[in-house]
């Protein structure tokens, strides 16, 4: 009996080390067969018809892990697979079966687990199209580049694909949508299912700029092909041409210097894909820019400072964007330099659909100020701020408050609107309070009404405003810069209004009317100390015609802003004019006036040897009783009908034209008081009542004529013995009115 035992024994330790020794060697050498190729070739056309593959051996191998369940491992090297032209090689499929199902010839295959070797990435596009057609369109911009992956692709009980995953590497790959953008030497891996594709280590260059990224994620998030895409992309410092970001741009950024750029950027971003459209885009980018040089022509900012040369340097420019729900916020900010000192400026702008709110801070401390509309300069480094809220679209900006500080001098602005060509279409309240360049305060308030506007403030130097009207040949005026479409008041009080350095006016009391930009009616009347009156007024007529009418009890102020007068004293004017269109009738008279300094009359007189008045004038000073003009404007010409003045020393009559900046022409007859006496003191009866008996000894008087260029003048002087019917005329109605 022991006996049978022991040979019972040896012989199931005998069998049992059969198996055991073929369990090893199945397990690690494996056995080649030709069972699974058509199985694995049918598995492959089930997945598309036109799809082959090419095996050359299959090993199938003995998985003793789990001794409750054990598998057969089956493994193809270096098959290959097939679609037209296009072949991908793979460097295994394996598989597991069930080993009961292996010997009852009834296995199926659940699972390939695949290893590609490195292939070029149109290749794999096109066989992974086969299942989403739409992978296809890839191919037409990626124009070169290589893919390896590894991973797994699971089958239901019919063959069909039920779930699959990989994992692998895209190396040197170059997509190119269009002459404008290409991008070479994309690199990064990649795991993909049929939910989710993560893409990290990525990098690629654009335009000889370097991006980076550490993970993308595209995600599925709905069974309608909804999927969400996020992530991060980055920059390391940089330096490029700055033509590479210009060109990327439709608009012409020539304002922009041909000059080398450096910069960093941080971005992270998340959108949806839901039927071909990008939706929920989401993105932060942070742009750190060291220098960057502008030059653009802009006589906005000329006109406020002396030391801009059409160029701008920006620095230490750092700049964050924030876009979601399809709103962007972007803030930032730089130190800029019109010459070689810096300021700065920070500034949040919100892009709401077609509108865009900013704020803005800008400093000049380091940069001198020159506005010359209201006679107001800063000094270089001396401290100063601007404020800005508003916001802006394509039709109009509003400001709803704009702030300026420096020391004293204050500015304030509320609820601005101007037009697209920067014209102001409505406005609330302006506050001012400064020193200007004469040293005179301004300090002045305008405030609208339910109805009008209140003009109200305690002082206003008007030099600047009354020189601009008298002297500029422009037909322009402060209401050019406004565009007010209704009917709009003004009602004016302003305690001390400033006519020149030592003139000034009281109790200014106005109300301006204006209709379509243009100034319907004024009336503005103000006291001087000596109790005099200053009057201005202006209407527009039932047959628009305009007339303007002007009276001070001083003249003085008024007088001397025409450089050509020097040492005028005393003095009344007034001054009518009508205007139709671009044509007015205009009298000026000034009575009661000294002149100390009058180059052309000096130059005459000495011309005509009537030093002694000449004297007089350059001494003392020469009185007139009155001065009169009559003339028309048309466009860029003034013709002069006549001028006529007469004093106790000499008496002018004369006329011609003036075209503006290009030529004067001017004749007339000069005559010393004692002569024109005489003649008319020679007349029977008329001239005895006028001068009297004794007329005085009498000289030659002058006929003179100027012409040429304003600065190249020239003179000529004739004595003559009579005078002219006209020149005697005008005397005699003068003598009549007095």
């Amino acid at each position: 009996m022991a006996k049978v035992i022991k040979i019972l024994f040896y012989t199931f330790a005998t069998i049992f080390l059969i198996w055991a020794l073929l369990a090893i060697f199945l397990s690690q050498v494996g056995l080649e067969t030709k069972r699974f190729n058509p199985l694995i070739i049918e598995q492959v056309k089930k997945y598309n018809e036109d799809l082959n593959i090419d095996i050359k051996k299959v090993k199938i191998y003995l998985n003793i892990s789990k001794l409750t369940n054990p598998k057969i491992k089956v493994r193809s090297k270096d098959p290959t697979l097939i679609l037209g032209n296009n072949k991908i090689e793979l460097e295994s499929i394996k598989t597991e079966i069930d080993i009961l199902s292996y010997f009852k010839n009834n296995f199926i295959i659940d699972k390939f687990i695949i290893v590609t070797k490195e292939n070029k990435i149109n290749d794999l596009i096109s066989i992974a199209s086969l299942e989403k057609p739409s992978l296809i369109i890839y191919n037409i911009f990626i124009k070169e580049g290589y893919a390896s992956a590894y991973g797994s692709i699971s089958f239901d009980t019919k063959g069909n694909i039920i779930d699959y995953a990989f994992n692998g590497k895209i190396k040197d790959t170059k997509i190119k949508y269009n002459e404008k953008y290409s991008f070479k030497n994309i690199n990064f891996e990649f795991s993909y299912n049929k939910k989710r594709t993560k893409i990290t280590k990525a990098n690629f260059n654009f335009k000889k700029i370097k991006f980076f990224s550490d993970e993308i994620y595209i995600s599925l998030l709905a069974p309608d092909g909804t999927i969400l895409v996020k992530g991060d992309i980055r920059t390391e410092r940089n330096s490029i041409n700055s033509n590479i970001l210009t060109s990327l741009f439709e608009n012409n950024f020539n304002f922009i210097k041909d000059q080398e750029i450096t910069f960093e950027t941080k971005n992270n971003f998340s959108f949806v894909i839901q039927k071909q459209k990008i939706r929920e885009l989401k993105y932060k980018s942070q742009i750190d820019l060291e220098n960057i040089s502008l030059n653009p022509k802009n006589n906005l900012i000329q006109n406020y400072f002396d030391n801009y040369q059409n160029s701008i340097l920006l620095k230490n420019n750092s700049v964050i964007l924030k876009y979601e729900n399809k709103n962007l916020n972007i803030k930032g900010k730089t130190d800029y330099s019109f010459d070689t000192s810096f300021d700065k400026i920070e500034y949040e702008i919100n892009k709401k659909k077609n509108s865009y709110d900013f704020l803005a801070s800008i400093n000049f401390d380091n940069n001198p100020i020159k506005i010359k509309a209201i006679n107001y300069s800063k000094e270089k480094n001396k401290k100063s701020n601007l404020e800005l809220n508003g916001s802006y679209n394509k039709l109009q900006y509003k400001f709803n408050e704009i702030i300026y500080n420096e020391g004293k001098n204050f500015f304030k602005a509320k609820d601005l609107i101007l037009d697209q060509y920067l014209k102001i279409l409505d406005i609330n309240k302006v506050s001012i309070d400064y020193l200007n360049d004469n040293d005179k305060q301004n300090k002045i308030n305008i405030e609208k009404d339910l109805t009008h506007y209140n003009v109200t403030g305690k002082s206003f130097d008007s030099y600047k405003l009354i020189n601009d009207i008298l002297l500029s040949d422009s037909e322009k005026n402060f209401l050019d810069n406004f565009d007010l479409k209704e009917q709009t008041q003004f009602m004016i009080f302003i305690n001390k209004v400033f006519l020149d350095d030592k003139n000034f006016s009281k109790n200014l009391i106005g109300d301006l009317l204006i209709k379509n930009n243009k100034v319907s009616s004024l009336k503005l009347t103000s006291d001087f100390e000596n109790n005099g009156k200053f009057k201005l007024e202006i209407k527009t007529l039932a047959n628009k015609k305009k007339t303007t009418s002007f009276y001070s009890d001083n003249a003085e102020p008024f007088v001397k802003h025409f450089s050509f007068i020097k040492g005028f004293t005393g003095g009344k004017i007034d001054f009518f004019s009508v205007k139709e269109k671009e044509h007015s009738n205009s009298i000026l008279n000034i009575f009661d006036f000294k002149v100390k300094e009058m180059p052309a009359l000096t130059k005459l007189l000495s011309l005509a040897s009537l030093q002694g008045i000449a004297d007089i004038m350059t001494g003392e000073g020469i009185r007139f009783n009155e001065f009169e003009m009559n003339f028309n404007n048309k466009k860029n010409l003034m013709t002069i009908d006549e001028i006529y003045a007469i004093g106790p020393a000499i008496s002018i009559l004369m006329n011609g034209y003036i075209e503006s900046n290009k030529l004067i022409s001017l004749r007339g007859t000069m005559v010393p008081a004692t002569t024109l006496n005489k003649v008319i003191g020679s007349l029977p009866l008329i001239g005895e009542i006028l001068v009297g008996k004794k007329t005085g000894e009498g000289v030659f008087g002058v006929s003179f004529k100027i012409k040429g260029p304003p600065k190249k003048l020239k003179t000529t002087v004739n004595p003559i013995k009579t005078l002219t019917p006209r020149f005697i005329t005008r005397t005699l109605e003068k003598g009549k009115k007095k």
